[in-house]
C-alpha cells in the first residue's frame, strides 16, 4: 500500500514542477512519465486524465497551504499579529510556492471550469473559517468591536482584499454593484470605527 501512496506523490511532485515550468497547456503527460521514469499507462492508472491530475497538483499544494496556515496561526501571539499574517500570507505563499495555480488560472480549458471554481469555493471556505477563528479570538479578547459582524468581515477581507472572489471581473458590473451594495455599511463601519477597540 505504501509503495502505491508513494508512488501517487512522486507523479503529483514531478507532474506539479512541470505544470509550474510549462504551464498547463503545453505539459504532456509524456513529459511527465519521462521525467518520473515511469510508462505513460502508470499516470493514467492512478488519475484517468491530464486534467484530473492538474487538479489533484492543485488541490494538494492548496491543502499543504491551508495546513500551513493552521500551523503558522497557532503559533502566533496577539490578534493583530495573527491578522497581519493572514492578510499577508496568502498572496506570498500563491506566488512563492503555487505558481502551478496562478499558471492554470490563466490557461484553465473550459471543460475543467466547473471544477476549478468548486475547488476555489471550498478552499475559500477553508481561508473563512480560520479568518473566523482570528476574529472571534480577538473578540473574546475584548479587541475588535462589536460593531462589525465577524462573518460579514471575512467576506469583505476574503473578496475585497484576498481576491477570493476571481471570477468577479471588471465588466461584470450588475454583480459587482450587488457586492458594494452587500458590503457598504460593513466598509463605513470599517472606516469610521475599525475593528479594534481603542480606549
Amino acid at each position: 500500500m505504501n509503495q502505491i501512496r508513494d508512488k501517487k506523490q512522486m507523479i503529483l511532485d514531478i507532474a506539479a514542477r512541470i505544470f509550474s515550468r510549462y504551464g498547463y497547456a503545453k505539459t504532456s503527460l509524456d513529459e511527465i512519465a519521462q521525467e518520473a521514469k515511469i510508462a505513460k499507462g502508470t499516470i493514467y492508472y492512478y488519475y484517468p486524465s491530464k486534467e484530473e491530475l492538474f487538479l489533484m497538483v492543485v488541490k494538494e499544494q492548496a491543502q499543504s497551504f491551508v495546513d500551513e496556515m493552521r500551523r503558522n496561526l497557532h503559533s502566533i501571539d496577539g490578534f493583530e499579529n495573527k491578522l497581519r499574517y493572514f492578510l499577508h500570507a496568502p498572496v506570498t505563499y500563491v506566488c512563492q510556492k503555487m505558481p502551478v495555480l496562478l499558471e492554470g488560472l490563466k490557461t484553465i480549458p473550459f471543460n475543467l471550469q466547473q471544477h476549478f471554481d468548486s475547488f476555489r469555493a471550498e478552499n475559500r471556505g477553508k481561508m473563512v473559517e480560520l479568518l473566523l477563528e482570528i476574529l472571534r479570538d480577538g473578540i473574546e479578547q475584548g479587541l475588535v468591536s462589536d460593531r462589525v459582524s465577524p462573518e460579514a468581515l471575512c467576506e469583505i477581507i476574503n473578496d475585497w482584499f484576498l481576491l477570493g472572489n476571481m471570477s468577479v471581473v471588471v465588466q461584470d458590473f450588475e454583480e459587482l454593484l450587488d457586492r458594494i451594495e452587500r458590503d457598504h455599511e460593513t466598509i463605513i463601519q470599517l472606516i469610521l470605527y475599525g475593528i479594534v477597540k481603542r480606549g
